[in-house]
């Protein structure tokens, strides 16, 4: 997974609320810990909307080069809009044309890659 920064994979987490369809937030109340070293890699990885850093359009864009099944996008911001981009290259020069999109109240707009099953889930307070 590369993105323009990134933070350390929290712990397996299981729960349901993909919000790839739009539906907007789905609280996870479960966690699971992470495989021990040797064993297979996270079904999930979370990452915090706040460690993603946007480009000047307010866009993120996530590209799935490890493999990832599921990743798990932590936020306060509500989801407005999802769907399939068209033909577009973002700030940064780059192609995102066919990608799956989120769009949250923010103003915030993150692609991925459609294998890629993306769920968001409410920052959780420390």
């Amino acid at each position: 997974m590369s993105s323009k920064q990134t933070r350390k994979p929290q712990a397996d987490r299981t729960g349901r609320g993909s919000a790839a369809d739009g539906r907007g937030h789905a609280d996870d109340a479960t966690g699971a810990s992470a495989a021990p070293v040797g064993m297979s890699a996270p079904s999930e990885v979370e990452l915090a909307m706040s460690d993603l850093v946007a480009d000047a359009n307010g866009e993120i864009v996530l590209f799935n080069d490890s493999g990832l099944r599921r990743l798990a996008i932590a936020t306060d911001a509500a989801v407005v809009g999802d769907g399939r981009s068209g033909a577009h290259r973002t700030a940064t020069g780059q192609d995102v044309g066919g990608f799956r999109f989120l769009t949250f109240d923010n103003g915030v707009r993150l692609y991925y890659e459609a294998e890629l099953d993306v769920v968001v889930r409410r920052s959780r307070s420390v």
